[in-house]
């Protein structure tokens, strides 16, 4: 591992850096979780157009069958019609008593065809009403989808024009350190996945929550080279404000 001693404006302007690299981190971040928003949106709009989906296939499928039970009533007529037909040219009591049977199915198949069909009705009257409401829900949220991706597209050119500001600001600052220095942080950085440079807060590590031995709150008082937190290895500093 680098190691080397850094001057008090080494360690503020590697502070700065830091500084700088965790509000581009932050705000990489927030660029990225920006479509799952619309995401989100367009999830539950497709469930709800899923659901028009299935609502078309059971009405398409209770309209056949109405057609299906409407040809089976014509077609009872028919038969009933037939058997007046044969009532009145019955030559004997078998005829005469098959041309009653044969209105009586026809009638009873015409009660049962009637009765599904008020069922079928009943049942699609309520699937165009659940539709219609399906609908006007996709149709809103379609409208919030729209709206959210013009509001996130303008969050997004704000996020960029702010990356580029603080990459802006990184190169300017990196190029007043020396590349020791700046070597150091990023390795430093790497191995802590994170922040390098923590203050101190009550003589506690603000890093891990421990508490900095005297001797080295002294040193850090004092301001003698470098101070690591002896259990979490951060390199520790004062705020200004903080002393005392």
């Amino acid at each position: 591992m680098l190691m080397l001693e850094l001057s008090k404006e080494d360690l503020e302007k590697l502070v700065k850096l830091q500084e700088i690299d965790s509000k581009i981190i932050k705000l990489e971040l927030k660029l990225k979780e920006l479509p799952e928003e619309i995401k989100r949106f367009e999830e539950i709009a497709q469930t709800r157009r899923n659901k028009i989906a299935r609502i078309d296939e059971r009405i398409e499928e209770l309209s056949q069958r109405r057609k299906e039970l409407e040809r089976i009533i014509n077609e009872s007529y028919k038969k009933i019609e037939e058997s007046k037909k044969k009532k009145a040219q019955a030559k004997n009591l078998e005829d005469y008593k098959e041309a009653i049977k044969l209105k009586a199915e026809a009638e009873k198949g015409i009660i049962k065809a009637t009765k599904e069909i008020e069922q079928i009705l009943k049942e699609l009257n309520q699937l165009f009403r659940e539709r219609e409401k399906m609908e006007s829900s996709v149709a809103e949220f379609e409208k919030k989808i729209a709206r959210k991706e013009e509001e996130i597209q303008k969050t997004k050119k704000m996020l960029e024009r702010k990356l580029r500001e603080l990459g802006g600001l990184r190169e300017q600052l990196v190029s007043e350190i020396s590349p020791e220095v700046v070597e150091f942080y990023e390795e430093k950085k790497y191995e802590f996945g994170g922040n390098v440079f923590v203050p101190v807060y009550n003589k506690t590590c603000s890093g891990c929550s421990m508490q900095v031995p005297s001797a080295q709150y002294t040193k850090l008082l004092r301001g003698e080279g470098l101070v690591y937190c002896p259990n979490c290895g951060r390199i520790l500093f004062i705020e200004d404000g903080n002393r005392g």
